[in-house]
């Protein structure tokens, strides 16, 4: 009887702890920083490909407006795709409005805006490697960006963990009808 209980419990116990794993997929090791002008920094994390180099610049992305104030410049060369860049521009723009004028290498343009997070950072994602170039707007005003938070991706495949615990499972459910058949005899 003993046994019984033991085996049972250890099949919920698996299949109970499958919603619980959670294992973070490995650092991209592409990466490089930089800092520019009035301390900003770059944090540049690149999914496939190489990142040259990562520096500070007085060039600027040639559709920033006429005007515009740039707080820092960024040049960011190689072959990388899927990139993802964090630029830490201080908490004192928390709120602030930015607008972050990229000129990718093949000359076509973009403009990317939001709102600086709390700890004075923006993210952005790009999927070429450009001259970035950032516009902080006036506080308390607002860009377009859904500013909600995004779960990280973890890279792992819950399909065999959960392949894994059902065929624990069915051997926990013959090893109780065993048990149960000893008993009876």
């Amino acid at each position: 009887m003993k046994k019984k209980i033991v085996a049972i419990a250890c099949a919920a116990a698996m299949m109970l702890a499958l919603p619980t794993l959670a294992w973070a997929a490995p650092s991209p090791s592409n990466n490089g920083t930089a800092t520019g002008d009035n301390g900003v920094t770059a944090v540049v994390k690149a999914g496939s490909g190489a990142i040259e180099g990562v520096a500070s610049t007085a060039e600027k992305a040639s559709n920033v407006p006429a005007g515009t104030d740039v707080v820092a410049s960024f040049k960011v060369t190689g072959d990388a795709t899927d990139v993802s860049l964090t630029f830490n521009v201080g908490a004192k723009y928390a709120g602030y409005a930015y607008t972050v004028y990229v000129e990718h290498n093949d000359g076509t343009t973009e403009a990317l805006t939001g709102t600086v997070a709390a700890d004075g950072t923006i993210s952005i994602h790009v999927d070429k490697l450009s001259v970035f170039s950032i516009a902080i707007g006036a506080a308390g005003t607002t860009a377009n960006s859904n500013a909600g938070s995004t779960s990280p991706q973890t890279g792992v495949d819950l399909g065999t963990v959960a392949g894994a615990t059902v065929v624990t499972a069915i051997a926990a459910g013959a090893v109780f009808v065993a048990l149960r058949k000893k008993v009876t005899e």
